[in-house]
């Protein structure tokens, strides 16, 4: 990831920041997809700079507004609904579509990564959920209380209250997802990477220790910030990034 001094390419390299292409696409071979994060089978490739992800009209209606709004420069362009194979999708922007071997590191940006309705819903009915128990324990088996041990189960707003506390979502407001190098090798180990110096080193090794880059990171997470507190969109919604 050399930096060139040509801002333009800068941008391009810091492409790789964005959430809504976790994967790779090489237009020059058949399809080698590599998803760091996000439901699995969600997207296929479309033509050259092109992604379709499975069909919502809620996402349909947050791109169309996005791509009118002041966040326009920092998200993907959007080309409305395609049917292919009989499914229907999203048709957006691959902004990895230029790249011949991109690293990517996937970061999920926000201090609560759940929706606050979802954890409504769940104190509304509660119930017991197994699969929420063996996804604690496989992190950290001391987490569960004696009485969620003997139940071999946990509520659903307790393992998501658990699971922000884990990574530096809480702390710092975002977390690092997975990691994806130019050389095809994956590391989604991060789910227990919370503290601001095990963030820091895991920044400075994705980009090797090029200080240029992270300062262009920086630039443009300034940049962010300026239109978010401008945007229409960021005011009237909760995201997900």
């Amino acid at each position: 990831m050399d930096v060139s001094s040509d801002e333009s390419t800068s941008w391009r390299k810091l492409k790789n920041m964005v959430h809504w292409s976790p994967f790779v696409v090489s237009f020059k071979k058949h399809y080698p997809w590599v998803q760091l994060a996000g439901h699995a089978g969600n997207f296929k490739a479309g033509e050259y700079g092109k992604i379709l992800k499975k069909f919502c009209q809620c996402e349909q209606q947050c791109l169309e507004w996005l791509n009118r709004d002041s966040l326009r420069p920092f998200v993907p362009g959007y080309f409305g609904v395609v049917e292919k194979e009989g499914e229907t999708y999203n048709q957006m922007e691959d902004l990895l579509s230029e790249f011949d071997s991109p690293s990517i590191m996937d970061c999920k940006m926000g201090v609560r990564t759940y929706l606050e309705e979802e954890l409504v819903k769940a104190r509304e009915k509660p119930k017991l959920r197994k699969d929420m128990y063996e996804k604690m324990i496989a992190v950290d088996p001391e987490a569960p209380t004696e009485e969620e041990h003997r139940q071999r189960a946990i509520l659903k707003p307790r393992y998501m209250q658990w699971r922000e506390t884990l990574s530096s979502t809480a702390t710092l407001g975002f977390r690092i997802e997975g990691i994806k190098r130019a050389d095809g090798t994956c590391d989604t180990n991060f789910k227990k990477t919370k503290h601001r110096e095990q963030v820091m080193r895991a920044l400075e090794d994705f980009v090797d220790g090029n200080k240029n880059i992270l300062k262009n990171y920086l630039t443009r997470l300034k940049d962010l910030r300026v239109e978010l507190e401008k945007s229409e969109f960021f005011k009237h919604h909760e995201v997900s990034i």
